[in-house]
């Protein structure tokens, strides 16, 4: 028997979606099936002929790591990195090794591997394979409508009595920042050049960030097939300063508001306090319960708690695996930008 590790080819889609689904459920299959193109032939980054790692036993696929490639800002420059996603292996094949061979087969294809929202065994390969753990992203929560939060806590009569006291402590939390008049924020309309311009503008004042482009945003926020985001700019005198997404969806009784992304430059203050009042504003309208976002940057992390956000626990456990590339921005980490909608977090 002949097993070999390689990247993706048309003629293992088959086999790797059938073994999916034993893994993952037939629901979580389908859903892959109609997100496929989009997630790996439409990526700018990349094409699953290149960003898919495949272990095959006598020709046979039995399991695969995918991956997001993405030009990542790194220290003062931009490299090649990639999010690990999708990894699999048949439930005949565990136990041989091939986990190992997948992992360091995506590792060594790229500058900086990058994993986050890891599986207990997934978290011990990358360990093991000599991935850095930097923690948890942050996790930040905001409450917008206290008496849908003491409804769902405490019923209907225990949440009547409870709600103002919540909204006392509400107000004490939020610091209403001044908004300068000259910033409009508005919905976004075409996604063009300007963002480019933006990118190279802001991109200095980050350790590290996923490239930001106008081609990466249209993919990322525009083309996903399975998620409704909303694109809000802020602009002054016409020039793009910075841009919020966010998306809405009920769980478990309660309407939440996800800040999917926040970019501005690190340093502008106001342009982000302006897309996170007007982004707040609409939770509010559309009757959102609570908000909420992941962040690493500790400047942005200010941010959202001038508007009523504060810490909560975060299930994203991030590692990161550079490979001959100077500088040190792991030991920069709250200059990183990283968010709910990098590597397939916002799934």
């Amino acid at each position: 028997m002949v097993t070999e590790v390689g990247l993706w080819s048309a003629g293992d889609a088959e086999d790797l979606f059938q073994i999916f689904g034993r893994v993952f459920g037939d629901q979580a299959a389908a859903a892959k099936r109609s997100t496929w193109a989009w997630q790996y032939e439409q990526n700018p980054g990349g094409s699953p002929e290149r960003s898919v790692w495949v272990v095959r036993r006598n020709g046979r696929a039995l399991g695969q790591i995918g991956t997001i490639p993405v030009s990542l800002w790194w220290g003062d420059r931009e490299v090649r990195a990639s999010w690990g996603i999708d990894y699999l292996v048949a439930r005949e094949a565990e136990g041989q090794g091939h986990s190992i061979a997948l992992v360091r087969a995506w590792m060594e294809s790229v500058d900086v591997a990058l994993a986050v929202g890891l599986t207990p065994i997934s978290y011990l390969i990358c360990k093991r394979l000599g991935f850095q753990d930097l923690g948890y992203v942050p996790f930040f929560q905001a409450v917008v409508d206290p008496s849908a939060i003491a409804r769902r806590r405490l019923g209907r009569f225990g949440g009547a009595i409870a709600a103002p006291f919540l909204r006392a402590a509400m107000k004490t939390m939020r610091r209403r920042p001044v908004i300068d008049p000259q910033i409009e924020v508005r919905s976004a309309g075409e996604i063009g050049a300007d963002y480019d311009t933006l990118w190279e503008r802001a991109r200095p004042g980050f350790a590290m960030c996923v490239r930001r482009d106008a081609a990466y945003v249209r993919w990322r926020y525009r083309g996903a097939p399975h998620k409704q985001y909303e694109i809000l700019e802020a602009r002054r005198g016409g020039t793009l300063l910075g841009f919020i997404v966010t998306r809405q969806v009920d769980h478990r009784g309660l309407r939440l508001g996800w800040i999917v992304d926040l970019f501005a430059a690190c340093d502008d203050r106001s342009t982000k306090d302006a897309l996170l009042a007007t982004a707040m504003k609409r939770f509010s309208k559309d009757r959102v319960a609570r908000a909420q976002a992941f962040c690493t940057n500790a400047r942005l992390a200010v941010d959202l708690r001038r508007h009523g956000f504060f810490k909560g626990a975060s299930p994203a456990h991030l590692c990161v695996r550079p490979r001959n590339i100077s500088g040190d921005p792991v030991s920069r980490v709250d200059d990183w930008h990283i968010v709910y909608g990098d590597s397939d977090s916002d799934r």
